[in-house]
């Protein structure tokens, strides 16, 4: 028999910062999983909306007065609601546990013993195509994504997003000769991020 998941609600009393890191991260995951959601009661456009709309409040309360924190709660209530919507969604297809993972959400786990992420290991990578690099790792216990950076030299890390599962990160428009530096960290647990990898460097093609 397959096994029930339930989805978690515990995003509605996430302090601030991290409730909009939590929807960002959901947007990027819905995106790249649409296909298993194809019908959701909120648009992905329309939950960017209210991210940037509780984003901005967020700004605002931290340097206006009453009205500006009446305005945040009003939007973090909005944004909460909508996505308890997707949620009740999201559990109506009887996904799997790994699959509702993927799109951003948390489950429901039965015990009290805390979720804590380790460092990606078996990363590699792939210069076989020009101008890019392909990466690839092992799955991570409890990673619901995997956040990438990469950087040149002893430059600064630079930003190359937030990938839902293992399959398909790439890393695009890279300068042929240089040599690239890679390093990921996953996303989810009980601390939403765990460490970084150790860093792996290959040049592009």
């Amino acid at each position: 028999m397959k096994k029930l998941v339930r989805v978690g609600l515990g995003f509605a009393t996430l302090p601030k910062d991290q409730l909009n890191s939590y929807v960002i991260l959901g947007i990027v995951c819905l995106t790249k999983q649409i296909a298993l959601v194809p019908n959701l009661p909120v648009t992905i456009a329309a939950l960017t909306a209210l991210q940037e709309v509780y984003q901005a409040g967020l700004t605002a309360a931290a340097l206006g007065g009453q009205k500006d924190t009446a305005a945040l709660k009003e939007a973090r209530n909005e944004l909460v609601a909508a996505l308890r919507q997707i949620a009740a969604y999201i559990q109506s297809l009887n996904l799997t546990e790994s699959q509702v993972l993927t799109l951003g959400f948390d489950v429901v786990v039965w015990s009290n013993t805390k979720i804590t992420l380790l460092a990606p290991t078996g990363i590699t990578l792939d210069n076989s195509s020009s101008t890019q690099l392909g990466v690839y790792l092992s799955a991570v216990a409890g990673a619901k994504a995997y956040h990438v950076q990469y950087c040149i030299g002893t430059g600064a890390w630079l930003e190359a997003g937030i990938w839902p599962n293992t399959r398909d990160i790439y890393l695009l428009n890279l300068t042929p000769g240089t040599i690239y530096t890679v390093r990921i960290r996953a996303i989810g647990g009980s601390t939403q991020y765990g460490p970084w990898s150790a860093s792996i460097s290959l040049m592009c093609t």
